[in-house]
């Protein structure tokens, strides 16, 4: 597989035309920080693709089971400074437009940065920062299911996951799946609409009783809404709560 089938008629004009491809990798992220840091210069939107990661991970330093080529695995670069949204919805927020207009399959994100098909998740993201001479560099980590079987999944996560072919019944070409994704991900990164308010239009979430586990407990709480840096607002036993970050929450997938 040759990159320039990634770029050929790509319908950006910044993101993903600058596109790296490897056959194996043990993370996208890893590279493109590891590239970075010493010294390779890289522009706004550049992408690196996986055909395989060997060690894929999520967020909080969860597994991804990405080590096939059954998915796209691929990291996109951004700059500082970016806008003061929640760039964890980014990808999530492309990834549903574009299932739901592209694909026909009614994908919805869930806070902070994953995005699934009814209660079983499709897609996951990692956000990693470094510092890049007088800036931040952002790399956007993304994993999404695309050929799988439900065979393919570990029993742990059988229940859990998904795939667009699971969901669809088709095998869309790797190359166009992606083209149709990056131009959702420019188009929402540098359009007028909040990423805040893309985040209440493709998800479930708000006004749902979610089941979580925060600092090991069992609570249910009700999703009252979302700030604008991406920060969850909910009401746990009457009383109002941010939620800031995933750490110490696991949430149900189920609500």
């Amino acid at each position: 597989m040759k990159v320039n089938i990634f770029t050929e008629k790509l319908n950006t004009k910044i993101y993903g035309q600058n596109t790296l491809l490897y056959e194996s990798l043990e993370s996208t992220n890893k590279k493109m920080i590891e590239d970075l840091n010493i010294g390779v210069k890289l522009e706004e939107g550049s992408v690196y693709i996986a055909l395989v990661q060997t060690s894929g991970k999520g967020s909080y330093g969860n597994k991804w089971e990405s080590n096939n080529n059954l998915g796209l695995w691929f990291s996109i670069l951004v700059y500082s400074p970016y806008k003061k949204q929640a760039l964890s919805f980014l990808p999530g927020i492309a990834l549903s437009k574009c299932l739901r207009e592209k694909y026909n399959v009614n994908a919805h994100v869930k806070w902070p940065n994953d995005v699934l098909v009814a209660n079983k998740k499709i897609s996951g993201t990692l956000i990693q920062v470094t510092p890049i001479e007088n800036r931040n560099a952002c790399i956007i980590g993304t994993g999404i299911n695309l050929y799988q079987t439900k065979e393919d999944f570990d029993l742990s996560i059988r229940d859990k996951a998904t795939s667009l072919y699971i969901e669809s019944n088709k095998k869309i070409e790797l190359d166009i799946f992606y083209k149709d994704l990056i131009s959702y991900f420019e188009d929402i990164y540098t359009g007028e609409k909040g990423l805040a308010d893309y985040f209440i239009e493709y998800s479930k979430m708000i006004g749902k009783t979610i089941k979580a586990r925060k600092d090991n407990i069992e609570i249910y709480a009700e999703v009252k809404g979302i700030t604008e840096e991406g920060y969850l607002q909910v009401e746990v036993d009457g009383k109002l709560e941010t939620w800031i970050s995933r750490a110490s929450l696991d949430i149900d997938t189920n609500y």
